[in-house]
């Protein structure tokens, strides 16, 4: 690529670090968390400890808890608590407030007109128009009684909404009013489908525009129109984290917290949904207490605030900023092609002028898909293109650590610089609160490992200095000489294991990996995190970044040395698309993505250079050896000579 487009690419990188620079300023801003107790638990711990329900509140407040989360009440609940009995085809109660509130709940979400309660002798009664109203689960409200009970001692509310049957523009109203009523900070949603799935989403979206409240997405857990509503509502979303009572039984009080805070501290989670682990031994309430206190305290020391979270700002770049941002994608992709294609200056600029055009207009038309279209194409190119130019710099004069340093440096510069610019791309709190997404994660982690074996198997590296026509003839006759020649029992089972590794690297990678983590996994990588603060991917520092060290040693050497450090550099490719990954992961912190990338970098040369000195040392010893050997076997007739003489 011609040096005045280099410059451009410079200009393109300096705007991705300034954009990164204002995106952490933004999310150092966004710090404040909120521990919301499941509300059906903590009536469950006043049932088992017998306490008041004040006291019970009171001592969670102590413990930091923010908030409590009040759920649904069924009409079939107030009957099995005794509030309300039905007698044929009326309701009885001992006062007329609970028999107004269902009266009020059944006109509202049905249209039903209902009679006022009357009273027969001590009871009140409200008479139903028909028995089958009874046959279908019928929600009275949110749980308002317990609501009461924690905004008195200071507690915040977050309401838990179903998705009724039948749901209605009326009822949808009454709902809100119970958000209202209850003054609600945010609002999530019961069992697997959010609030006015399928058919009035749209209507729930303006719903909420009219209200303070925030709607939370859960993570991990996809419920039925999640994504549809937040796409509608990002100004309100906020990033929820629970662990479902089947999942609670597995974890200890120490895994529990380790959980939610590399949930809070890695994705963005604002809002800790927090159920009692009462599979633990000791009094429920302490143990709720200490759960909570230790994980208040261990995010504090993150420097995180408990408190009710505001919802994050809308967050864009100008389009002046985003064009320059995407003259360094556009750049970089040039660079890419001018690789295999052979492209005059007039051309090239040409390209690039076209490519910041569709860029610019696709971004005023639509904003998210022209970030995951530029983020895909850069991640794509990015470690091709630098493991190319690295491995350019081990062609200069010096010494042999001095090229193989300095092509090292140019690789994960040029890697990094690439990163920063896909993350600058997806500049936007849509990104950030993963309402929309990186596409392509596992085609941006594949096509770099394929397009390097078939850049290493033509030998594009060794004919840079031919011409074109040349290359491409080389490439031809090494790509027919492959499929002329018969395959042997040993290649094909090298080959479909290489398959299966690269199937099994593909399956564990993405947003939504197809297969979990072992627990001996997840226990190095506890102890890692320890040590380090954030973990770096494995992909990284033990297999990426070691065979880049190694790659570009043997690139430096001899003939036979070099074709093995070009063969090397396909591993190494693995690592520079992890970064790439590492960047695309928009609701990661930047300062976080770097800091990943960072410890990724010095641990996997750490090791590369170690296997380097550790294959040095053996050379050595072998050549000792074998000199030791030759001298043995010259001495020999010598020693016979002297014996008979």
């Amino acid at each position: 690529m011609h040096r005045s487009l280099w410059g451009l690419w410079a200009i393109g990188v300096i705007s991705a670090i300034f954009a990164a620079g204002l995106r952490w300023q933004i999310e150092r801003q966004y710090q404040t968390v909120a521990l919301i107790v499941d509300g059906n638990e903590v009536r469950t711990l006043q049932a088992l400890t017998g306490k008041p329900m004040a006291e019970i509140l009171n001592g969670l407040k102590q413990s930091n808890a923010t908030g409590v989360a009040v759920s649904a009440e069924l009409l079939t609940d107030l009957v099995q608590i005794g509030k309300v009995q039905v007698k044929g085809e009326s309701l009885v109660a001992s006062s007329p407030e609970i028999l107004s509130r269902v009266r009020n709940s059944i006109e509202s979400q049905f249209g039903v007109q209902l009679p006022e309660p009357r009273k027969e002798l001590s009871e009140w009664v409200l008479n139903l128009p028909s028995p089958n109203l009874l046959a279908s689960p019928i929600f009275v409200g949110l749980d308002k009684e317990l609501a009461e009970a924690a905004r008195k001692v200071g507690l915040s509310v977050v309401a838990r909404l179903p998705n009724p049957v039948g749901l209605t523009e009326t009822g949808l109203r009454f709902w809100i009013d119970e958000i209202r009523d209850v003054n609600a900070f945010a609002a999530m949603f019961e069992g697997e489908e959010v609030f006015g799935y399928r058919t009035l989403l749209p209507a729930v979206a303006d719903a909420f525009k009219q209200t303070d409240c925030q709607v939370g997405i859960l993570e991990l857990v996809s419920q039925k129109g999640d994504k549809s509503l937040a796409s509608m509502l990002p100004e309100k979303v906020v990033r929820v984290h629970s662990v479902s009572a089947r999942e609670l039984v597995n974890f200890s009080q120490p895994e529990l917290v380790d959980r939610f805070v590399r949930a809070v501290r890695e994705r963005n989670i604002r809002l800790c949904y927090i159920r009692i682990p009462f599979h633990l031994k000791g009094d429920p309430l302490t143990v709720a207490q200490e759960y909570l206190s230790t994980l208040s305290r261990e995010l504090s020391q993150k420097g995180f605030l408990m408190g009710t979270p505001s919802p994050m700002p809308s967050s864009t770049i100008p389009i002046w900023l985003w064009g320059l941002i995407c003259l360094g994608a556009v750049t970089t992709g040039i660079a890419f092609l001018c690789l295999f294609v052979p492209l005059s200056t007039f051309q090239q600029w040409g390209l690039t002028l076209i490519g910041i055009a569709a860029g610019i207009f696709l971004r005023a038309l639509h904003p998210i898909l022209a970030a995951k279209l530029v983020a895909l194409g850069i991640a794509i190119v990015a470690p091709v293109l630098a493991v190319w130019f690295g491995a350019r710099q081990t062609l200069r004069s010096g010494s042999r650590w001095k090229r193989a340093t300095m092509g090292i440096a140019t690789c994960l510069a040029m890697t990094v610089a690439c990163g920063l610019v896909e993350a600058a791309a997806m500049f936007d709190h849509r990104f950030w609160l993963k309402i929309s997404e990186f596409s392509g994660v596992k085609v941006s982690q594949l096509l770099p490992f394929l397009l390097f074996i078939v850049v290493v198997f033509s030998q594009w590296m060794d004919t840079a200095e031919l011409e074109i026509r040349e290359r491409y003839r080389i490439a031809q006759s090494n790509f027919q000489s492959l499929f002329e020649t018969p395959v042997r029992w040993g290649q094909a089972i090298g080959t479909l294991a290489l398959i299966a590794v690269v199937a099994y690297w593909l399956v564990r990678t993405g947003n939504e990996p197809g297969l979990g983590v072992p627990m001996w996994e997840l226990k190095l990588r506890a102890a890692i995190e320890d040590f380090l603060g954030i973990r770096p991917r494995f992909k990284e520092f033990l297999i990426g970044h070691p065979m880049l060290v190694l790659s570009f040693f043997f690139l430096t050497g001899t003939h036979l040395e070099a074709k093995i450090g070009q063969w090397l550099t396909i591993p190494a490719v693995i690592g520079l698309a992890s970064v790439m990954n590492t960047f695309s992961h928009a609701h990661t912190p930047i300062a976080l993505s770097l800091l990943r990338t960072f410890h990724g970098i010095w641990l996997g040369v750490f090791i590369g250079v170690s296997l380097v000195l550790a294959l040095k040392w053996f050379s050595a010893a072998r050549d000792r050896q074998l000199r030791n050997l030759s001298f043995a076997a010259k001495s020999e007739p010598t020693q016979a000579g002297l014996g008979q003489g």
